[in-house]
């Protein structure tokens, strides 16, 4: 069949796919537009406090026309990821005649909004980690704000970028290329190591995650539907409407999907958001102020029993126990009983910071950030510790261990206003734009029109991989499991694939994080000059 005839197939079947949007559409895109921009009002009204709060006063109108266009282009990168990622979870349901377009992608959209608001915020400060938050809160406005817009404009340039070229492509990909180069061109032109602005550890656990989870979903995709094939040969007949239960299983497959998208891929905007509030309002944000009075008094405790356990240094003061392990960090010295010292003094430093207040929300600005420093040093000290070949005692290994974790959990807060917005533009991106993608997805990655059975398969792997992903705080490319998925069912099945849009896609991913590196490094280098 060839391309031709296939699009008018295909513009017969679903005219809402080649045509303006439908009335409902139309309606629900208004009333997401007008509850974002209460939500973005309401926002402000919550951030006012926090300014007040960490500035001791209002922000000079420069600083915070910076803050605020830094917030909308936050906002656009999450819009444009809602326009990319909708075809992943619609495209199986409109191409096999499940659901029309208009009710699938209205589905879509509530079930992103769902995924974003009761998402746990692992993948977002999975996401933040990639640049080293101590180092967010120690720069300056100036340097600051460049970071933040050279990072957004390169991501956002490159989405919209692949999404005009109706390419599916990964904002994933695209974020975590943006942050390896605005991370190692401020190192650069701090003076600092090209590399110590990227936590490297958390960078190839991302990028090990965004290589693997497409090679999974093209070999999945493939098993499963053999596997369904076998038992119901009966489904495979192409162009025909799929009978009620599979009909049943495609929709909830992609609502699961767009469910696990917004749970996995909107958790990346939260990050982008929580990066900027650190940047612009560390005072505020260091540290988690809705910590409850019985987890600080535990952290509390913990931190004296690891001060008792460890061995001790009078001579050594916290100051000193900072530079002993800010100097192992850097693997400048090793001794492991130095720093098992240092360590202690540093847990009895933290013990006597946290004693004091009943909750964390109970101290200064300055205090907020000096405590989030020393205990950011202390659990990625102990981290690297745990890590190394030499052997603590079971008990020691197994407090420090308890003790990282509730560090991290301590320096660790999202907002509520941050998940609404985030929810909100998600699912108004989701009903904008949907259909490029879509028909890239639908059409032109196979010769043959998509089978329900292909459909199916692609959405099971893809929602269960993304499901599998979010706890471990993993942020995977929705759009290359989807993609990798549905070109492993036709492979399967033995249907051709169209190599071409294989070959643009490819050279696509390929492009993504080194264009996406080298281009926020630019911007960033552009804008300390400008």
């Amino acid at each position: 069949m060839s391309d031709h005839s296939l699009f008018t197939r295909y513009a017969t079947r679903f005219p809402a796919l080649y045509t303006p949007q439908s009335g409902r559409q139309r309606l629900a895109r208004i009333m997401l537009m007008l509850l974002l921009i209460i939500s973005l009002a309401w926002m402000m009204t919550q951030l006012s406090p926090e300014i007040r709060f960490a500035t001791g006063d209002s922000l000079p109108f420069s600083t915070a026309l910076l803050l605020f266009g830094s917030f909308l282009l936050a906002l656009g990168f999450i819009f444009i990821n809602g326009m990319h990622d909708t075809a992943n979870a619609v495209t199986t349901v409109i191409y096999t005649g499940t659901l029309s377009p208009a009710r699938a992608v209205l589905i879509s959209a509530v079930a992103n909004m769902l995924g974003v608001l009761l998402a746990s915020g692992v993948v977002a400060w999975s996401v933040m980690s990639l640049l080293p938050p101590e180092g967010l809160m120690t720069l300056d406005s100036r340097h600051g704000y460049a970071l933040a817009y050279a990072l957004l404009l390169s991501a956002i340039g490159w989405n919209f970028a692949s999404w005009y070229m109706a390419i599916p492509s990964s904002s994933s990909h695209a974020l975590l290329g943006a942050m390896l180069g605005v991370g190692c061109a401020s190192s650069l032109l701090n003076e600092g190591e090209v590399l110590s602005g990227i936590d490297w550890h958390q960078a190839a656990r991302a990028g090990w995650a965004l290589l693997l989870s497409p090679l999974l979903g093209f070999l999945a995709a493939g098993l499963l539907l053999r596997l369904m094939t076998a038992l119901l040969p009966a489904s495979r007949t192409p162009g025909t409407r799929p009978p009620r239960w599979l009909r049943g299983m495609l929709m909830l497959t992609s609502s699961g999907v767009s469910f696990a998208h917004g749970a996995n891929d909107g958790q990346k905007g939260m990050g982008l958001i929580m990066v900027i509030l650190l940047i612009a309002l560390p005072g505020a944000f260091a540290l988690n102020r809705t910590l409850p009075e019985s987890e600080l008094a535990s952290l509390t405790r913990l931190t004296a029993q690891t001060q008792a356990q460890l061995p001790s240094q009078a001579l050594l003061t916290p100051a000193e126990a900072q530079t002993t392990l800010e100097r192992y960090q850097q693997r400048r010295e090793k001794h492991r009983d130095e720093t098992l010292a240092a360590l202690g003094v540093m847990a009895g430093a933290l013990h006597q910071q946290l004693s004091t207040p009943t909750q964390l929300n109970a101290l200064t600005p300055d205090e907020r950030i000096a405590l989030r420093l020393r205990m950011s040093l202390t659990a990625s000290t102990v981290r690297q510790l745990l890590q190394e070949k030499a052997s603590l005692p079971p008990g020691q290994r197994a407090l420090l261990s308890e003790l990282t974790t509730q560090l991290n959990h301590a320096g660790k807060m999202i907002p509520w206003w941050v998940k609404v917005v985030t929810a909100l533009t998600l699912a108004l991106g989701t009903l904008t734009g949907w259909q490029r993608i879509a028909i890239t997805i639908g059409e032109r990655t196979g010769k043959a029109p998509l089978s329900p059975m292909q459909g199916a398969s692609s959405e099971l792997v893809t929602m269960t991989t993304l499901g599998i992903a979010e706890p471990f705080g993993l942020p995977i490319s929705t759009t290359q499991v989807l993609t990798c998925g549905v070109a492993g069912s036709m492979t399967a099945n033995r249907s051709p694939l169209h190599s071409a849009t294989l070959k643009r896609m490819g050279l696509v991913w390929l492009l993504t994080l080194p264009v996406c590196a080298l281009l926020s490094a630019l911007l960033y280098a552009l804008l300390l000059a400008l």
